[in-house]
């Protein structure tokens, strides 16, 4: 449970990193183009040394030839010799640094300039013309980079302690259509918070059918708090360093589960001090030592804006935080809110990213399909009200008045991550029938104090997006909503 006081989010640097994240990206491409075309003309010098002798081409060279072959049937370069194309490829990259040196400055300037706009756009971002911002390059042979400089940053002035890097697993967003049925699946909920007296414009519904690789969604794009759906993003960084860096889980198990199954800050706190090799300060740190601690933090937004995640902004731990006996965010935790307190910089996502890594999670795609497994298993939930009711009225209860608690009736494989704040009310769940004829992806955040004060409205959403997506299967979900209505 997190009780930040409600807040607009805003990060001052973080268009320059993304830049740089780019810029890293399209500087590994040249390499490898250099690479490719060093590779080539070794082959053509051979054959040129051996005209007389019919010599079989290797396997690594003939694969890169298929390669461009299908890129330039593909193209508009169709009618031009190998080597013209191939000029024409090292001039665009050759003007790739150049690009982004000018979209550097012109961001420098920017970012100090105004302030940072929210996305308002109601198309999915999870789509096949969203896959990424980087230039379009022939990729036949080259490996995506998607890496992080160790647990710190992707840190040109502070390189990490582990010289390994850390990355996604999935750089691009899954292939996702826009679905008539799922939309008026998403209108029938809005329609449903409206009747509720509930506002909308602080709404925001993200719903994928995995079965048919379909999406819909209102307000989709808008970044706003998650409150402790950020502990989802924490896990998959946690499971990658174990993944790929060898930590030892069997020394903060505990506090995983806890951060999951419980919603623990305590625990967050020290997860996430885990992998940023930071910690909280409770006095404000001073020149370079403070700019070293919040490149470390704000490590947790690079690896997932390097995997195509947008600007989400994960650095800021939630509160209060007990055992540091911090009601609320102080020194270094409150440096990294920024200088306007009327405009702190908070924890920032949209409904389409906890989506997609919710989708990633259960289509065993983030991280390793181990490692997808686990986090699944960890976030499954018991619906049987004996197991989720709890003596305790006041403490966090991952069912109780969210999605799981609209499905106890029903039996499905129910995996979630909730968050709550007196001013608001997030969660992210993926609900599957025993059979799978039926598996779905929903997350609902509504900003507003009227959901965080709603014990009603999640479970009443999960009822009716599970009749309509059962429903759905033989009849229409206009026929079926007016029998879920009674």
């Amino acid at each position: 449970m997190d009780q930040q006081p409600q807040g607009k989010s805003d990060k001052r640097d973080k268009k320059i990193s993304d830049v740089e994240a780019k810029l890293k990206y399209a500087n590994q491409i040249i390499k490898n183009l250099k690479q490719e075309n060093t590779d080539l003309r070794k082959y053509v010098e051979h054959l040129e040394k051996n005209r007389s002798q019919q010599y079989p081409i290797p396997n690594q060279v003939q694969t890169k030839l298929s390669g461009y072959r299908k890129i330039i049937r593909k193209s508009r370069f169709s009618q031009l010799s190998d080597w013209q194309f191939h000029g024409i490829v090292f001039l665009v990259a050759i003007l790739i640094p150049v690009l982004f040196g000018v979209i550097t400055s012109f961001n420098n300037r920017a970012n100090h300039s105004k302030p940072k706009t929210v996305q308002n756009s109601t198309k999915p971002r999870i789509s096949p013309n969203s896959v990424s911002n980087l230039p379009t390059l022939p990729t036949n042979g080259i490996t995506e980079v998607k890496t992080l400089e160790g647990p710190i940053t992707q840190g040109n002035n502070f390189p990490s302690q582990n010289s390994q890097q850390l990355s996604y697993s999935v750089i691009t967003p899954p292939y996702l259509q826009e679905s008539e049925k799922l939309n008026s699946v998403v209108k029938q909920v809005t329609d449903l918070a409206k009747k509720r007296n509930l506002p909308l414009d602080p709404l925001s519904i993200t719903l994928i059918d995995i079965n048919n690789s379909t999406i819909a969604g209102y307000n989709q794009l808008i970044y706003r708090y998650p409150a402790s759906v950020v502990k989802l993003f924490w896990m998959v960084i946690l499971e990658a360093e174990i993944k790929q860096q060898g930590i030892q889980k069997t020394d903060f198990q505990d506090d995983l589960n806890k951060m999951i199954l419980n919603s623990d800050n305590n625990a967050a706190s020290r997860i996430v001090d885990l992998i940023t090799d930071t910690k909280s300060f409770h006095n404000k740190l001073e020149g370079d030592k403070y700019v070293k601690w919040e490149h470390k933090r704000t490590s947790l937004n690079s690896f997932f804006t390097t995997a195509n995640y947008g600007d989400i902004n994960i650095s800021q731990k939630t509160f209060p935080i007990p055992d540091l006996k911090m009601s609320e965010p102080e020194g270094t935790d409150l440096q990294i809110r920024g200088t306007d307190p009327k405009q702190p910089i908070r924890n920032q996502i949209t409904t389409d990213d906890a989506a997609r890594l919710m989708y990633e999670i259960a289509t065993s795609q983030a991280v390793a399909k181990d490692a997808s497994k686990t986090m699944l298993n960890l976030l499954t939930r018991d619906l049987h009200p004996e197991a989720w009711k709890s003596a305790n009225p006041d403490e966090f209860n991952p069912v109780k008045s969210f999605l799981g608690e609209g499905l106890t009736n029903e039996n499905v494989t129910f995996a979630s991550k909730a968050g709550w704040t007196t001013s608001s009310r997030e969660e992210v769940a993926y609900v599957a029938t025993m059979d799978k004829s039926t598996s779905y992806i929903l997350a609902i955040f509504g900003d507003d104090p009227a959901y965080g004060k709603s014990k009603t409205i999640f479970p009443q959403i999960s009822k009716l997006v599970f009749e309509q997506m059962t429903c759905s299967r033989e009849r229409s979900p206009h026929t079926c909503f007016k029998n879920s209505q009674g």
